[in-house]
């Protein structure tokens, strides 16, 4: 019995290690920004979330329709939720999350098309296979505060 716990915690403390390994991980690392004027695709892994692409059916989500498509509104929207803006261009915002225990940092892009009156978001975990839904959590709250501003 003494063995079997000595085990489990054992376990138990090599899995926390790993987590906060990927966490530290994630800490450098940067997104890749506009490629041939559109965010970049998602990866095969399920850990990415893009309004770019509706071929790709296992990432894509909806863009944002808006007539108001200010860059202000978007930086609001994602500093209410939490994110750090990195970087910002005329049609362009780079910002970043980290999650709480384990200090994950994902990316998150957003690429403004005025003409077509829509927002473009990618948000992608740095590392790991899966994030869970929280990317797909995040844009859902960022493009309700976009639709509350309106």
């Amino acid at each position: 019995m003494k063995i079997a716990l000595i085990i489990f915690i054992s376990i138990i403390a090599i899995v926390l290690i790993y987590f906060f390994y990927l966490g530290y991980t994630s800490q450098t690392g940067t997104a890749n920004g506009i490629v041939n004027s559109k965010l970049t695709p998602c990866s095969k892994k399920p850990n990415c979330i893009c309004t770019e692409f509706a071929e790709d059916n296992a990432h894509f989500i909806e863009p944002v329709t808006s007539q108001s498509t200010s860059i202000n509104n978007v930086i609001t929207a994602i500093e209410t939720t939490g994110g750090k803006i990195i970087n910002t261009r005329s049609n362009y915002i780079y910002a970043t999350y980290t999650s709480r225990i384990f200090r994950y940092v994902d990316d998150f892009e957003v690429r403004i098309d005025a003409e077509n009156k829509l927002i473009h978001i990618r948000s992608a975990s740095r590392v790991g296979h899966s994030d869970m839904g929280a990317n797909l959590k995040r844009i859902e709250k960022v493009k309700q505060i976009l639709g509350d501003i309106k």
